[in-house]
């Protein structure tokens, strides 16, 4: 129950980060998902989901990319700067996404 807790926090913090963001829909949108069936991860939709993955991984930011699914999947060790600094990283690769077009 704890680790779930957490897991929740965790993604609820990474969600509204990502809002704060503001993205065109075009580079990226989240996957609506009712709040009690979100799993542990943010799923994040977008054409340019492997682009964005790899110029993560570039930051130091481990993510998932799936068809056109970014996945954003938080661990109870992590704390929320860390959290904070992945999303920044994010808004930083997503200005660039017109740069590699390959989605």
């Amino acid at each position: 129950d704890r680790l779930r807790e957490i897991s929740r926090r965790q993604v609820a913090l990474l969600k509204s980060s990502v809002e704060a963001l503001d993205l065109h829909e075009s580079v990226a949108r989240i996957e609506p998902v009712p709040e009690e069936r979100r799993g542990g991860f943010l799923a994040i939709r977008s054409p340019h989901a492997a682009g964005l993955s790899r110029a993560l991984r570039a930051h130091g930011v481990l993510t998932d990319a799936r068809g056109h699914i970014l996945r954003l999947g938080p661990a109870p060790y992590l704390a929320d700067e860390q959290l904070r600094c992945a999303v920044d990283a994010l808004g930083v690769v997503s200005r660039n996404v017109k740069l590699n077009t390959n989605p």
